[in-house]
């Protein structure tokens, strides 16, 4: 497992030394879009932070210090509070939001490895979060677990069809959630 230097900005040189990858690997993925990158007006690569972390998930490399990330949006704040209480005593890091606008704004700055939504949020239907989502680079990997009443056949195919990775019914059980967020997320129970 190897240890993320403490920096902001990385260059293609020490993102090819982090990676145990060659310099011209890194300049590859940067011009497939595989690695975002910004360039220097001498030309070079620059690679914030947040784009090497997921760059290094992309490419299962196990980074020490790093836990799994879990988004809950939901704005019912019962819900909320007692979600995250129990994905942190998983060792989960976590962030909420109450409505999708907010939900939006942090899948930018958080990079979520799993979103918990409720599909009926006061603003945006859950669904069309999803789709958002989906439609940013940074977050297409990002797998998605719905939370919803709805239990019509015509509503669970449009929460698929939205690229949502699973439901859940609510009310659901703590074992029902944690065994779909544990699956989805590939960490053993």
């Amino acid at each position: 497992m190897l240890t993320l230097p403490d920096k902001e900005v990385f260059s293609t040189g020490e993102m090819a030394a982090i990676c145990h990858m060659t310099k011209h690997t890194i300049v590859t993925a940067i011009e497939r879009g595989e690695l975002k990158a910004s360039q220097t007006p001498g030309g070079h690569n620059r690679i914030q932070r947040a784009d090497a972390i997921s760059f290094l998930r992309k490419c299962n490399i196990p980074v020490a210090g790093l836990q799994k990330r879990v988004l809950v949006v939901d704005d019912e704040e019962v819900v909320r509070t007692l979600l995250i209480q129990i994905l942190q005593d998983e060792g989960f890091q976590t962030i909420h939001a109450a409505t999708g606008y907010e939900a939006g704004k942090m899948v930018e700055r958080f990079h979520p490895d799993l979103i918990v939504l409720d599909i009926l949020l006061p603003d945006i239907d859950g669904r069309a979060v999803c789709r958002h989502i989906r439609e940013e680079s940074y977050a297409r990997d990002c797998r998605v677990l719905a939370l919803t009443v709805l239990k019509g056949e015509e509503d669970i195919r449009q929460i698929y069809e939205a690229g949502i990775n699973d439901y859940l019914a609510k009310p659901f059980t703590i074992e029902a959630i944690m065994q779909k967020i544990h699956s989805l997320l590939g960490v053993p129970v």
